[in-house]
């Protein structure tokens, strides 16, 4: 007879209460941003910011470096390699460059050295980044002002995941077990338990308020501004689900209807939400291969 799996409830109604708790006596550990970005996102904040001085912040760093030039690459005429970084900073532009470095210390919190967890992140940024880029088409296909916020809003909607990953590796050190719970009951307690987190987290690094209201709620939409970025984000969120690209165990059904909400909230139609999922795996696939 197979063996039933143990409920994860009492799990997750137990790191729901220790990070409550964490949270309200301002005991919860949550990683930087690293410093180069903190740095560089600060400075682009000044209007008359010298990008002399931006360069220099950023050659103290090669990951953020490289990230800045991979990403004006992709977007020079031509598809031309660009090799110097204050050209690079002049062809992004701000709103741009604000995106990359908030990305690429996004992305330093979904790599760990620990095989157990590293499947599963890797799901994670995967979702996270077929949510954003389905989030940034919605959104300049509703013609949003800042579709780069909400590509970031996308991005960024389930970072708090990744501190729970780190807790649940945490609480498996303290009982000594390995291999305590599976890969689908991981997804399930992480799931659960994430978004109190990755509220307090982004609101550590100043993330936009669409990106944290994104965060706080991925299920409900908000009927009193309908073209929000974070209702933007709960669609893709919803439709990158239908389309196989997840962390875990999804209800379709759910999914679906979120879906259908979300289509007539933002006057979408069957063509449109076809012509938006074509291909996302692949896109998605292609964009991660690439290091992003």
């Amino acid at each position: 007879m197979a063996t039933v799996a143990p409920s994860v409830e009492p799990l997750s109604n137990e790191l729901v209460r220790i990070i409550k708790q964490r949270i309200e006596t301002d005991r919860l550990v949550l990683p930087a941003m690293p410093q180069v970005a903190t740095k560089c996102l600060t400075l682009i904040k000044d209007p008359d910011f010298a990008v002399k001085r931006l360069v220099q912040l950023l050659e103290t760093d090669p990951v953020f470096s490289a990230q800045v030039i991979r990403a004006a690459s992709t977007v020079a005429l031509g598809g031309h390699s660009v090799r110097s970084l204050e050209i690079a900073v002049n062809k992004l532009g701000v709103n741009q460059l604000r995106v990359v470095l908030t990305q690429a210390a996004a992305r330093s919190l979904f790599e760990t050295r620990n095989r157990a967890i590293a499947n599963q992140l890797g799901q994670v940024w995967r979702h996270s980044v077929a949510v954003g880029m389905l989030a940034r088409d919605v959104g300049a296909l509703i013609q949003l002002e800042d579709i780069e916020v909400v590509y970031l809003t996308g991005l960024l909607h389930d970072v708090g995941k990744t501190v729970v990953a780190a807790m649940l590796l945490e609480a498996e050190s303290a009982l000594g077990k390995k291999g305590w719970i599976t890969a689908d009951q991981w997804a399930e307690v992480v799931d659960k338990t994430h978004r109190p987190i990755g509220v307090s987290l982004a609101e550590r690094w100043n993330l936009d308020s669409e990106v944290i209201d994104a965060i706080r709620d991925c299920q409900e939409y908000d009927a009193g501004n309908r073209r929000s970025a974070a209702n933007v984000v709960r669609f893709a969120n919803a439709m990158v689900k239908t389309q196989g690209v997840s962390s875990g165990t999804v209800d379709m059904d759910d999914a679906n209807a979120l879906v259908m909400i979300g289509r007539s909230m933002l006057d979408l139609d069957d063509e449109v939400v076809k012509r938006l999922s074509s291909g996302l795996k692949e896109r998605v696939a292609g964009v991660v291969s690439a290091g992003w």
